[in-house]
């Protein structure tokens, strides 16, 4: 296996009209989930090139999953740029990283040209609505191999300065192999998503779930500090 790609294209074939991913607002069967990451990644690839840094500048949403899985089809990888964190330190984090392009949508786009004044940015949505290139798309994973990069966490270090800590495909696909075996998931799994995307934990979420064919529901942040609207969400689904 060349890269975790290979985890949702084989789901989507065989589960394409289950559900994959949810949030309070949307679900994408399997189908439409592979379809709009296609779709992202074909736009994607006339702004960058592969092997290079793609900045998320999204709220946690199954969209920010998408955008995942669309900045791989462009062979590129990705690295969570959270919402919530000061302008200085995020414009720290850009410019060590040096991306490509920054991913974002249309409600934060005004945050994020004041805080990534120099960083070329593009919208989810604009992406979104791009015709799946198909060959191109091929092209660019015909020459993919399982060490490319997939992501990069920032940490702070003891120093206070942004760290990036550089994870390939071949780290996810063995971790994710490991996780699923041992504890024998398949595709009857209803994962929860608690886990901020960029935390390394959430990887076990994300990457189990398309690796078995799974479904994974992002808890709302509200019900975090309401206990029992969070029971009542996770009896829920499920």
């Amino acid at each position: 296996m060349a890269n975790v790609l290979q985890y949702l294209i084989r789901s989507a074939e065989r589960f394409p009209d289950k559900c994959a991913v949810t949030d309070d607002l949307r679900s994408y069967t399997y189908a439409e989930f592979c379809h709009l990451t296609r779709a992202i990644g074909s736009g994607l690839l006339p702004l960058t090139r592969p092997r290079r840094a793609v900045g998320v500048y999204l709220p946690k949403n199954a969209q920010a999953v998408a955008a995942f899985f669309g900045i791989q089809w462009a062979g590129c990888f990705y690295s969570v740029l959270n919402t919530e964190l000061p302008g200085n330190r995020l414009r720290q984090i850009a410019q060590t990283l040096a991306p490509a392009v920054i991913v974002t949508c249309e409600a934060l786009l005004p945050q994020a040209k004041e805080i990534f004044p120099i960083c070329p940015l593009v919208c989810l949505e604009t992406l979104a609505g791009q015709a799946v290139d198909a060959e191109a798309l091929a092209s660019v994973q015909a020459r993919a191999i399982d060490t490319d990069p997939l992501y990069v966490n920032f940490t702070s270090g003891s120093t206070g300065v942004p760290k990036g800590v550089l994870v390939s495909h071949r780290s996810v696909i063995n971790f994710t192999e490991w996780w699923c075996e041992t504890f024998e998931f398949d595709e009857n799994e209803v994962f929860a998503n608690q886990t901020p995307f960029y935390f390394d934990a959430s990887v076990k979420d994300i990457y189990a779930t398309l690796r078995c064919g799974a479904t994974m529901h992002i808890v709302p942040r509200k019900f975090f500090s309401l206990p029992k609207k969070l029971v009542h969400f996770l009896n829920e689904k499920r």
